[in-house]
């Protein structure tokens, strides 16, 4: 009796202990950087054409040639907000336009919708 009660709580506490340890590993994978980490000068990409941005700590702003990656968004990127894997560039109404997602530090990439790669990149 004694024995089967051990099995059934060895049985029930291993893959317990092995999810907390994915959850916990993942978790710290994922860390959402702040406004001032982001913040700067950058650069948007296009097959070679170039559009200088300034992502703006507070208040959040974009800032720069905006009509220039306004032509590849198709809609004007005025807020930005960091998430744990990436960056949203936002319009006036506070709705995502796209989100770029992180590849490295200071470079993050998203699929335009003509289906061509924006890279957007730190410039300092």
């Amino acid at each position: 009796m004694v024995m089967t009660i051990f099995r059934n709580a060895i049985a029930w506490l291993i893959p317990a202990l092995l999810v907390s340890a994915g959850a916990n590993a993942m978790a710290s994978s994922l860390v959402l950087p702040s406004t001032a980490q982001l913040a700067g000068h950058w650069q948007l990409r296009q097959q070679g054409q170039v559009c200088k941005l300034d992502l703006i700590a507070q208040p959040n702003a974009v800032a720069g040639d905006i009509g220039c990656a306004q032509q590849w968004l198709e809609q004007t990127p005025v807020t930005w907000l960091p998430t744990p894997d990436g960056i949203w560039l936002m319009n006036a109404e506070g709705t995502g336009i796209t989100h770029l997602n992180r590849q490295k530090d200071g470079e993050y990439t998203a699929t335009s919708k003509s289906g061509l790669t924006l890279v957007l990149q730190r410039t300092q």
